[in-house]
């Protein structure tokens, strides 16, 4: 089964910088790249520009209400996943891919949740649940684990597909995961 580029690009980018991890750099990148001020963007999460600065740099940790303020106002899929990072402790880890070898074009996006998704499939039928998991032995736990690393593969793929997506075509990703929500509570699977 081939390796995958994202799990590897993942860990290359979850280095840390200063003590939040990527979220203050994130925060930067985005702040920039529409074109608003720390200034701005402090009064819109009620914080000092100063205060701005110190998070963007590392020097100052975010509390989870700047940290959803902040996340709302820049309203940005990198920022989003950055902040996840954040909470869980890089659990569920999705990174934004800007690696040597990340290519986020639409059209590569979309042909690598494919080819994640096809290696997951090839992985899950490889495994033996229908057994006991105390009856296991190591090569039906290899199998597992392989299914699971591959599984995870796909969950970055497609959130980046998600960002790619929506960030292109101007999609809005938040309602995005709001309808997903409501569709998921329709159904039964969630309670509100």
């Amino acid at each position: 089964m081939a390796k995958s580029t994202f799990a590897r690009i993942s860990i290359l980018n979850s280095t840390a910088k200063g003590g939040d991890g990527m979220i203050g750099t994130a925060i930067k990148e985005t702040r920039e790249e529409k074109g608003i001020t720390q200034e701005e963007l402090g009064q819109t999460s009620f914080l000092s520009s100063k205060t701005i600065s110190a998070i963007e740099t590392g020097r100052r940790n975010l509390t989870k209400e700047s940290l959803k303020a902040i996340c709302m106002e820049l309203d940005d899929p990198r920022v989003y996943f950055e902040a996840a990072n954040e909470v869980t402790g890089d659990v569920f880890a999705l990174h934004w891919l800007d690696g040597e070898a990340a290519d986020l074009h639409r059209a590569s996006v979309k042909d690598k949740v494919i080819e994640e998704l096809d290696e997951a499939i090839k992985a899950i039928n490889l495994t033996r649940v229908y057994k006991n998991p105390i009856y296991c032995n190591t090569e039906d736990k290899k199998a597992i684990e392989e299914s699971i690393k591959e599984t995870i593969d796909v969950y970055v793929a497609s959130a980046i597909y998600i960002a790619v997506m929506c960030k292109e075509y101007s999609v809005n990703i938040k309602e995005m995961f709001k309808d997903q929500k409501e569709k998921m509570i329709n159904r039964g699977y969630v309670k509100r």
